[in-house]
Order: C-alpha cells, then sequence, then structure tokens
C-alpha cells in the first residue's frame, strides 16, 4: 500500500505541544540557517507568534533557498499571515533583518532582548557562535545573549555527529547557551511532520519560558 503524503504545513492542532504563555511586548531574536530542516525553524515562528512575541527574524544566506526547496515556502515578510492563516496574528511584529548588518538596530540601547533561538542551526554557524566569530548578524546576536546573560537556545541539525560538533556545543553551553537537538518524540502518536517540529518548537519554549519567568 502506497503511503499517503502529509496533508501542508499548517493542519494539525498544536494545542497540547506548545503551552501557552504571555509573550506580549517581548522581543526574541529567532535565527534560520540554511541547513536542511526549515520546518522546525517555520514551527518555531509560529509558537513565537501563538504567544504574542515580536520576532526579529535573521534569515542566513541560503535559508530562504532551503525553505522554497523544501517546504515550497517562500519567507517574507508579506505573505507571513497567509502562511498561518489559523492563528490571529494581532500583538507580535516579525522583522526582518540581514544577516550581514552588523549595525543592526538588535544593538542599540534601545532594544530589550528576551532571547534568542537558532533554528535549524547549522554546524557551521554552531561553530561561529561556540568560538565567538561574530562575523554575521546571527553570530554577533548570539555573542551579545551570552554576554548580558540572555536565554540562547540553539537546535542543531546534524547526524552524524563528530567530535568537533560535541566539543562546540559543549562551548556554547560552558558559556551560557541551551541545545535543544531537532530529536522529536514518537510518544504523542503525531500526525504529521508538523506535529514532529511542533514538539521541539514546544521543548524549546519551555527553556525560553522558564529563563525569563513569562508564564
Amino acid at each position: 500500500m502506497a503511503k499517503q503524503r502529509t496533508s501542508g504545513l499548517i493542519q494539525t492542532e498544536t494545542s497540547p505541544l506548545i503551552k501557552t504563555f504571555s509573550g506580549e511586548g517581548k522581543n526574541v531574536i529567532l535565527a534560520m540557517t540554511g541547513t536542511s530542516g526549515s520546518i522546525y525553524g517555520l514551527r518555531m515562528l509560529r509558537a513565537l507568534l501563538i504567544n504574542d512575541f515580536n520576532v526579529d527574524l535573521i534569515l542566513s544566506e541560503y535559508a530562504e533557498y532551503t525553505f522554497f526547496k523544501e517546504l515550497g515556502v517562500d519567507l517574507k515578510k508579506t505573505n507571513i499571515t497567509s502562511l498561518f492563516p489559523e492563528i490571529l496574528i494581532q500583538k507580535s511584529t516579525v522583522t526582518f533583518h540581514n544577516n550581514l548588518d552588523l549595525k543592526s538596530e538588535i544593538f542599540t540601547n534601545k532594544y530589550v532582548c528576551s532571547g534568542m533561538i537558532v533554528v535549524p542551526c547549522s554546524m557551521g554557524i554552531l561553530a561561529g557562535i561556540a568560538n565567538g566569530e561574530a562575523k554575521t548578524l546571527m553570530e554577533k546576536s548570539a555573542d551579545y545573549a551570552m554576554s548580558y546573560s540572555k536565554p540562547l537556545i540553539i537546535v542543531p541539525r546534524e547526524t552524524p555527529l563528530n567530535k568537533i560538533h560535541l566539543k562546540n556545543m559543549l562551548k556554547i553551553m560552558d558559556g551560557g547557551g541551551m541545545i535543544v537537538p531537532a530529536m522529536p518524540s514518537f510518544e504523542y502518536s503525531p500526525k504529521d511532520f508538523n506535529d514532529l517540529a511542533d514538539h521541539v518548537a514546544g521543548k524549546v519554549m519551555d527553556l525560553l519560558i522558564n529563563q525569563n519567568s513569562l508564564v
């Protein structure tokens, strides 16, 4: 019997997988690299918008390509609401930032950061964060988050892992960051890829909230 394809990106009910939090007025930096697993980034964005966070979105040079190749999605400011028609985006904003803009408003005194999430995170960006390179806006923002003791949550998407990958993850954890591998659970009988990605997004949200006491 042929397997049925999953029906779209936004059909499943995710309330059991993503808890409700009060993020109104709070800013979270969400970075998405071009590594495979773009659905994790898309569902993470949805989770933040559900909870009324303002999202400062950074896409790497290859993220847009990967989004279109894997999901058929052209991620732009003009189509955010059409990507998630099942939710009302009323108290949230999504601001796009160029990954090469090292003079971003993110680093002004006016900006108050409640945390940063990198999902999916390539091993290249992970290495840059671990070694404090700050050559891109993603790396510099992560460096900023750790310097000011803000929650930094990395969702690496790579297998198999080698010792260099593991050492870099340990460096990030030693610096105060947190690692949530893209390892979805099957114990709740997921219906499709959305549920699998939402489970990971829910774990990230739990860490973000616990660090900020935003319940």
